[in-house]
């Protein structure tokens, strides 16, 4: 994958997306496909091969705010079996930032998707044996749905775990904001609840002069989730996924908005199809 840090025009916004380092899974045994759509699929060989994606955080710079989606740190991924043995990553997010002179003090908000690992694990830091927060003048968006979710409430009880030394800290610093559905965080810049990868999946609208661009968080995980709605991930709840993204497409065909998702390693836009929509990537000057 590219690991250089690519920036974007929107309107009179700057949006750059940096990847934090390539993943690796097997997307045919992550997809939960319907057994009618088994038979029929041009998809499902080549699925089943393992691939590299891209773990993607967002900087969206704003006339009066510096805002950062989904900051990710690549040694999250130690442990886990998205690990590539012997894969050198590029530079840290903080580094690659300030490669575009993006400081972490000019930071005034940060933007959670959901509450996966991947998503968040670099937003906070250990100095001195405390963990602090790796962006120190931002807020922390977080859609509540996500943050009463039994499983991370319980991971809180526990001061060693991932979560309670990321968005637990947070939390206690009453930097944590819990939102609820949609919300405009500044203007021309929206929160939109699109559930379906998790309870508060939310997706990100920038709007300016006229252009939008949506970051979709893990709306899709792969260019052919857009062309089949219907296949996600085992764990997504597939109602509101399906519903969720349904949304978008109608949203962003009106509006020829670009996409970018923390997966898929080319912007993109949406184009109407015979029996739905499909990803066209977009070639970055």
């Amino acid at each position: 994958m590219d690991d250089t840090p690519r920036s974007i025009p929107v309107g009179a916004t700057t949006i750059t997306v940096v990847n934090v380092g390539d993943i690796k899974f097997n997307l045919g045994k992550m997809l939960k496909v319907p057994e009618s759509d088994r038979e029929i699929s041009q998809h499902i060989e080549s699925l089943h091969r393992s691939e590299s994606f891209p773990s993607q955080s967002v900087h969206i710079a704003l006339a009066d705010a510096s805002i950062v989606v989904d900051p990710g740190d690549y040694t999250a991924f130690a442990d886990t079996p998205f690990a590539q043995p012997g894969y050198q990553p590029p530079p840290d997010l903080l580094a690659q930032l300030q490669m575009r002179a993006i400081l972490p003090e000019d930071v005034t908000h940060v933007v959670i998707t959901h509450a996966h690992f991947d998503h968040y694990s670099a937003i906070t830091i250990e100095r001195d044996g405390k963990m602090m927060p790796i962006f120190p003048n931002a807020r922390y968006f977080l859609q509540r749905a996500d943050w009463e979710n039994p499983e991370l409430q319980q991971e809180q009880q526990n001061p060693d775990s991932q979560d309670s030394r990321t968005l637990g800290v947070l939390h206690k610093l009453g930097l944590l904001e819990l939102v609820d559905g949609r919300n405009e965080l500044v203007p021309g810049l929206q929160l939109i609840h699109a559930p379906g990868e998790s309870p508060g999946h939310q997706i990100v609208r920038v709007h300016s002069q006229g252009q939008t661009l949506y970051c979709l968080g893990d709306l899709y995980h792969s260019t052919v989730e857009a062309e089949h709605p219907t296949w996600m991930a085992g764990w997504n709840n597939r109602e509101t996924m399906v519903r969720s993204r349904h949304a978008l497409a109608e949203a962003a065909l009106a509006e020829n908005a670009l996409l970018i998702a923390a997966h898929i390693p080319t912007v993109g836009r949406l184009e109407s199809t015979a029996s739905g929509v499909r990803w066209r990537p977009i070639e970055l000057s």
